[in-house]
C-alpha cells in the first residue's frame, strides 16, 4: 500500500468517525453539555482513537463540541443567540421563499400536500411522539418549487444546526399538533394563492417553533423524557 493509498483510508476513517458523532449530536442522542470520552467514543464506533481524536478536532471547528482543560471534551451546549439568530435568518428566508412559492405550486402539488395533511390529524391525535414532523414535506415542496440555489445554498450552510433545533421542537410535547395546524394554516393561504397570508403565516410558524423552543430551554421543559443543557450567555 502505498503512503498516498494510507493518507486517503486514514482521512476516510476520519471522515466517517465525523459524521458518526455528528450525527448524534444533532439527532439529539448526545444531549448538549454531555461528556465524550474517547474510551467511550472507541466502544460506540468500532474505531480506533486516533480517526476519532481527528473527528472531534474537526467538530471542535465546527463548534460541535469543546475541549476543556484536565476535563476532556464536551458536546457544545445550545446558546439562546444561535437558536434567535439563527431562526432570524430562517424566518426572513422561508417566508419569501413562501411568497415566491404562491403562484409557482401546481394545482396537482396542492392536491396531493391537501390529502397528506388529512391524513395526520388523526394519527397526532391519537399519539404525536409516534407520528413525522407534520411540516417537513410542505416546506420541501416549497424550497423545491421556488428553485432558488442561492436560497438553498444559505440555507445549506446552516441546516445542521436547525436540524438540531427542529428535533428540540418536535419533541416537545404538543408542539407537532401545534405545528401541524400552523401548517395547514401555511396551506390554505397557498391554496387560495394569497401571497401576503402565505408569507405571514410562515413568519408566524418560524416564530412559534422558536418560541417553543426558548420556551423549552428556558424552563428546562422535559423532551419525552430527555433534558436539554443550554448557555443563557450573549442572548439578544
Amino acid at each position: 500500500m502505498s503512503a498516498v493509498d494510507a493518507g486517503n483510508i486514514k482521512k476516510s476513517l476520519s471522515f466517517i468517525a465525523y459524521e458518526k458523532i455528528k450525527d448524534r449530536i444533532l439527532n439529539m442522542e448526545i444531549s448538549p453539555g454531555s461528556s465524550l470520552t474517547e474510551m467511550w467514543l472507541i466502544e460506540q464506533l468500532g474505531m480506533s482513537r486516533t480517526p476519532i481524536r481527528e473527528a472531534l478536532y474537526r467538530l471542535q471547528q465546527e463548534s460541535f463540541v469543546e475541549l476543556a482543560p484536565r476535563k476532556g471534551w464536551f458536546v457544545a451546549e445550545i446558546k439562546l443567540r444561535d437558536i434567535q439568530e439563527l431562526f432570524m435568518i430562517r424566518e426572513a428566508l422561508e417566508g419569501i421563499s413562501t411568497r415566491n412559492a404562491t403562484h409557482r405550486l401546481s394545482d396537482e402539488q396542492l392536491h396531493h400536500m391537501q390529502h397528506y395533511l388529512a391524513s395526520l390529524e388523526a394519527s397526532l391525535l391519537k399519539d404525536e411522539a409516534a407520528v413525522s414532523d407534520p411540516g417537513d414535506s410542505l416546506h420541501e415542496m416549497i424550497f423545491a418549487c421556488i428553485d432558488n440555489h442561492y436560497v438553498n445554498n444559505i440555507m445549506a450552510n446552516y441546516i445542521d444546526r436547525l436540524r438540531q433545533f427542529h428535533i428540540i421542537a418536535s419533541r416537545l410535547p404538543g408542539r407537532k399538533l401545534q405545528s401541524y395546524y400552523e401548517h395547514c394554516d401555511i396551506f390554505q393561504a397557498l391554496l387560495a394563492r394569497d401571497e401576503n397570508r402565505a408569507e405571514q403565516a410562515m413568519r408566524q410558524h418560524i416564530q412559534s417553533s422558536m418560541n417553543s423552543i426558548l420556551d423549552c430551554i428556558i424552563n428546562k421543559t422535559p423532551l419525552y423524557g430527555q433534558s436539554v443543557s443550554v448557555s443563557l450567555s450573549g442572548t439578544l
